[in-house]
């Protein structure tokens, strides 16, 4: 690492006065000397300048460098490289620039690489509904199949997950788009986690999955002000991904209790459960609360986010708690509705 003679302060105006101080004084010094010893000002002034500069040069790498860094790293970021990183050895303005360029550089190659797993995310999420339904309907066009309800009613399923993923798209733009579309009324929470509950064993009975569904509200007459197709689409989604991890035979459990101005609804399954360091990834688009070595549960990797963002947008919270056996979510919603609603309310707090 070259020396940095000025590494020590820590205001850029404080840098710029000592580069011209010591430039100033060396050539004063070099003036005098000259003067001293008769030689001609036609070499003497010369002659200091040229030290002056050169000092002055060397001296003012601090500043220049980073900058110069940040240039060549900003000319491969418009090429679509974020690798390159510059570097931040100072505490002064340059510094915090450069920290705070590496930080922009960071976010970039995270949301370039996003929007490539998206891509590839819905491809193939896409794919496999539709190359399914083709099959079907060439089955049913070529009389290899008999369209019997059976067969219409496999069609049918192949088309509704395409449904749902459409609209889960569709939510994601609203959520970049920050639009909330809220319809608030009183809603009976008894019977909205009993609709969730029957919506989620049918698609659950669907696919085959032997679970079953026990739910415990106290009080029992509870109510919340807030959207009912959200808050449904909240307890559908996080139903639903509990249905697809907890084992054969196993209860997924729904707890709802009042706890001062808020109703918690605690949503628990028998499965492997998720990493702690993973607990607040699994909302992110995209990624699934499935371990890396178990085989895929057929999700989207969208729902959780989707829950997040109807759940921020309500005023509440949802989190993965510590439990025993299996994964446990937690949604805490105000009792009075959402209140003041947020600029951005695809974002939580900390910017998610």
């Amino acid at each position: 690492m070259p020396a940095r003679p000025l590494s020590r302060l820590t205001s850029i105006t404080a840098k710029i006065l000592a580069v011209v101080g010591v430039a100033a004084g060396s050539a004063a010094l070099i003036a005098w000397w000259a003067t001293a010893r008769g030689v001609s000002p036609a070499w003497t002034v010369p002659a200091a300048v040229l030290a002056s500069l050169l000092i002055g040069h060397v001296v003012s790498r601090d500043i220049v460098g980073p900058l110069k860094q940040a240039t060549t790293a900003a000319k491969a970021m418009a090429r679509g490289d974020y690798t390159m990183r510059v570097e931040a050895a100072t505490a002064d303005e340059v510094g915090q620039l450069a920290e705070a360029f590496n930080t922009m550089a960071r976010d970039l190659a995270e949301v370039d690489l996003l929007h490539r797993d998206i891509v590839a995310n819905v491809s193939h999420e896409l794919r496999t509904p539709v190359a399914a339904l083709r099959a079907r309907l060439e089955n049913l066009a070529d009389g290899v199949e008999e369209a019997t309800p059976d067969n219409l009613q496999a069609a049918l399923r192949q088309t509704e997950k395409l449904t749902e993923l459409l609209q889960y798209l569709l939510d994601l733009s609203r959520v970049d788009a920050g639009v909330a579309g809220l319809e608030l009324r009183d809603i009976v929470v008894a019977d909205l986690v009993a609709e969730a509950v029957e919506v989620t064993r049918l698609a659950a009975s669907a696919r085959g999955l032997a679970v079953q569904f026990a739910s415990r509200i106290d009080p029992v007459d509870l109510t919340i002000k807030g959207d009912p197709a959200r808050l449904m689409q909240v307890l559908v989604n996080v139903l639903d991904n509990a249905a697809r991890h907890t084992p054969a035979g196993t209860t997924v459990h729904v707890v709802v209790e009042r706890v001062r101005a808020t109703v918690r609804i605690e949503i628990s399954d028998e499965g492997p459960g998720i990493d702690p360091a993973d607990r607040d990834r699994v909302f992110d688009r995209f990624q699934r609360a499935t371990p890396p070595d178990a085989p895929s549960t057929g999700g989207t990797g969208i729902g959780l986010a989707i829950a997040r963002w109807a759940v921020s947008i309500h005023g509440g919270t949802i989190e993965v708690i510590d439990s025993d056996v299996g994964a446990t979510f937690r949604i805490t919603l105000p009792l009075t509705g959402p209140g003041r609603r947020p600029r951005h309310p695809g974002r939580t707090a900390d910017g998610r």
